[in-house]
This record gives C-alpha cells, sequence and structure tokens, in this order.
C-alpha cells in the first residue's frame, strides 16, 4: 500500500481488513476517497468511502464523523437516497459501506456528469429530478437529519433515471472536526488542481465558513448558522445549473488561488438578486429559492415540492413515479446491526441482529454479531450460545471462534479459551 496526499490509501488489489478486496476508484470528493470493493466471503461489490486524513486528526473529530455518519445508516432505504450500509472503524480509520451506482451508457453517474456536455436538461428530466430530491430531502427531515449542507450536483447520483442523494451529515461533521483543530484561523480545501475547488471549512475574523464556495448560501458566509432554507439556496443554484445546462453555477467566476476574494466575489453577485439567463418553467422557483433572505425563500422541501409539481402536471399530465424503496432484506438488518454494534449502540444491535435471523437463520455472520453484541453486554454465556449457532453453520469463520475464545477468557475457562484462538490461528494465520 503507497498512501499519498490524494488519500489514496489503497491500490487494486489490496484487501482491507481481510474482507473488501479494492476493485478500483470509484471517485474523489471534498470528503475523501471512494473505491469500488469486493466483499469476499458474499461477493457482492460495494462502494466503500474512507475520510481524508485531515478531517480525522484526532478521536474527537473520527467521532463526529461516526456520529453523523450513524445518522446517515438510520435514513435506512428510501428510493431517492443513496443508502448507507454500514459504518466501520478499521486500523482506526473511518469507512462507510455504500450501494455501488454503476455509470450509464455515456460513463455518467452524477448530475454533475450530466451537466458537463454543456446543454441544458429537458424541462420534464428538469422538474421531475427536482420533484425527486424534494422527496429524499423530505424523507431525510422526518429522519432527524435537519441540514445537508453541502448540496451540489456531485452529491446527486443518478442511478436508472433516478435522484440518488448522497453525503449526508459529513459536511456538519467535517465542521465540528475542523473546530477540533482551528485556533486563531486558517482554511481547509478539498479541491484539487484538476477539479477546481472542493468542500472547505475556513475560519476567518472568527466566522466558520463550512461549505463548497460557489454553491454556499449568503447567510453561510456571513458566519451565520446555515438550516434547511440554506438547503433550498443551494438546491436553486442546482436547479439554474438544469435549467441552463451550465456545468457552474451562475453567481461565480474564474477559479484562482485566492478562495476568499473567489467566495466574496459571489456573494456580492448573490446578494444583487439578479439570477442571470434564467427562463423556462423554472424561473419563478429559482428566484424565490435564491432569494438573499432566508425569509423569502421556500420554507423547507416539501413546499419546493408543492411548487414543483404543477408545474410537472402541465408538462406532462402525470404525477411523478414513486419507485418501492428497497426491501429490508437480512443483509439489511445485519450491517444496520453492525454499525450500531461498532458506534457502542448494542441493544439495538441485538435488535437489528434477531431481525435478520428471523429473516434467515442461517446467517452465519447475523449469529456472531448477535454474540458480539451481548458479549459487550457481558452476557457471556448467552453470545457462547450464538457463537455456536454460527460455527455450527460456518465452521471455517476465524473471526467467530476469535470471539468465543475473548468469551470464554473473560468466563475464566482459559483452556477452552486457547483451544478456539487454536482454531483461529489454523484457519487464518
Amino acid at each position: 500500500m503507497k498512501p499519498d496526499v490524494d488519500g489514496d490509501l489503497y491500490q487494486i488489489g489490496d484487501v482491507i481488513d481481510g474482507s473488501y478486496k479494492v476493485l478500483g476508484i470509484v471517485g474523489k470528493g471534498g470528503f475523501g476517497v471512494v473505491y469500488l470493493a469486493l466483499h469476499q466471503a458474499s461477493r457482492t461489490e460495494w462502494a466503500l468511502k474512507t475520510f481524508r486524513t485531515e478531517f480525522l486528526a484526532d478521536s474527537g473529530a473520527r467521532a463526529a464523523f461516526q456520529r453523523e455518519a450513524l445518522l446517515w445508516v438510520h435514513l435506512e432505504e428510501h428510493p431517492f437516497i443513496l443508502a448507507a450500509r454500514l459504518v466501520e472503524e478499521i486500523s482506526g480509520r473511518l469507512f462507510v459501506l455504500m450501494d455501488y451506482i454503476e455509470p450509464d451508457a455515456k460513463g455518467r453517474v452524477s448530475l454533475a456528469d450530466h451537466l458537463r456536455c454543456g446543454k441544458p436538461l429537458s424541462a420534464e428530466r428538469q422538474v421531475e429530478w427536482a420533484i425527486q430530491f424534494c422527496l429524499g430531502m423530505e424523507h431525510v427531515k422526518a429522519n432527524g437529519v435537519w441540514c445537508h449542507r453541502d448540496i451540489k450536483p456531485s452529491n446527486v447520483l443518478i442511478a436508472e433515471g433516478n435522484v440518488k442523494i448522497t453525503d449526508f451529515g459529513l459536511a456538519a461533521a467535517a465542521e465540528e472536526a475542523f473546530r477540533t483543530r482551528a485556533t486563531r484561523g486558517g482554511c481547509l480545501d478539498t479541491g484539487t488542481p484538476t477539479g477546481g475547488l472542493g468542500f472547505s471549512v475556513m475560519l476567518t475574523n472568527g466566522r466558520l465558513r463550512c461549505g463548497t464556495p460557489g454553491y454556499m448560501p449568503p447567510e453561510v458566509f456571513r458566519g451565520e448558522t446555515a438550516d434547511i432554507r440554506s438547503d433550498i439556496y443551494s438546491f436553486g443554484l442546482v436547479l439554474w445549473q438544469m435549467a441552463t445546462g451550465n456545468p457552474s453555477p451562475p453567481f461565480v467566476g474564474a477559479v484562482h488561488d485566492d478562495i476568499e476574494a473567489y467566495m466574496q466575489k459571489a456573494y456580492e453577485q448573490q446578494m444583487s438578486r439578479s439570477v442571470p439567463r434564467l427562463g423556462g418553467p423554472l424561473k419563478a422557483v429559482v428566484e424565490r429559492c435564491l432569494s438573499p433572505a432566508p425569509c423569502h425563500r421556500y420554507s423547507d422541501f416539501g413546499e419546493l415540492r408543492g411548487a414543483l409539481e404543477p408545474i410537472f402536471q402541465e408538462l406532462t399530465g402525470k404525477t411523478v413515479r414513486i419507485p418501492k424503496a428497497g426491501e429490508r432484506t437480512a443483509l439489511f438488518w445485519l450491517h444496520k446491526g453492525g454499525s450500531l454494534s461498532a458506534l457502542k449502540r448494542h441493544e439495538e444491535a441485538i435488535f437489528c441482529a434477531k431481525k435478520a435471523l428471523a429473516i434467515d437463520p442461517q446467517l452465519a455472520e447475523a449469529w456472531n454479531n448477535l454474540g458480539v453484541a451481548l458479549g459487550e453486554l457481558e452476557r457471556r454465556e448467552e453470545a457462547i450460545v450464538c457463537y455456536d449457532k454460527a460455527l455450527a453453520i460456518n465452521p471455517q469463520d476465524a473471526t467467530t471462534w476469535s470471539s468465543k475464545g475473548v468469551s470464554l477468557a473473560t468466563l475464566g475457562r482459559h483452556e477452552d479459551a486457547i483451544a478456539c484462538y487454536d482454531k483461529a490461528l489454523t484457519i487464518d494465520p
């Protein structure tokens, strides 16, 4: 493995935590790098995201990202959200396991990719994707995530013609992580020379700003608290791009080294109230989203959707089709329980493991997870019963032999524990 400054901790062929074989890099963004990885036991491909070293500089920063990533896990299944299946800390580094979105026939994955051709989306597609985005954000709010804080085309994926919003809560976690190391000032810019400006956190004159330059609402530039109306503003910029086909947001100039000057210029243009070069059915909606004063914008994504749906009805004579959310499978409960257990939420992890086993009693990994959570609650005898059930299904699981050894040693059954450790080491030296 050869780390570099862009966060490429792993190369193709490396195996992460003995489980995930790296097949390639899906992409790099403001927060880190996303790998395409094959889970070797299940032979399933996943997108595996890990975070930039700057964000994980200390235990407080890691805890902030774990907490926000857990909120993402709790969003569960929704047709317009990219699901976070599992949160794990591996060798002191945070990873989020997500569904892998394959590129379409033209190599496009995100809304940013669709905008690179410089042509407006069709009016029907503009409004349909906007409504899908609103529905996703309404679900997010209903499940305790009040503000995304980094809405932009690269965080809107497109899968089989439908929107998939990603990177929930990570902007808030980045801000908290930056606070732990920022004292008198400073700036963390996650852009690249080839990709332009990315997500940034900066502290100047006591004001902390968090977001992607060009997509940052005016109140956030002023150092005020972001809320759902700040997200409405950022999404208004995205709507403008969809309507005009412009790969860049409206209130920006040429990217240069002075981020502060770049953002100041964008702020002055935002406050001018003049939305450039916009016609079509979304004109009035975009102008309200981009009101400089938050109180003049839509109050939330439900109200915004209420303005968009009549437009879609007039354009198409239809309502937006909402795909059925994915089924809560045994694998879904297994991954959610694993995330909760890793974050010390052991009673909730037990609930999830039992849900998985009710669907598939032969899921050895769920029996192991149940045993781990019981063991953490000092219910060692119950844990050993679970490990035995797991090993009856899969006697070649070194992890379960090791876990059983831990419980036996804690109970003072050292000879039995040694036998389990020997088994584990025979399977995986």
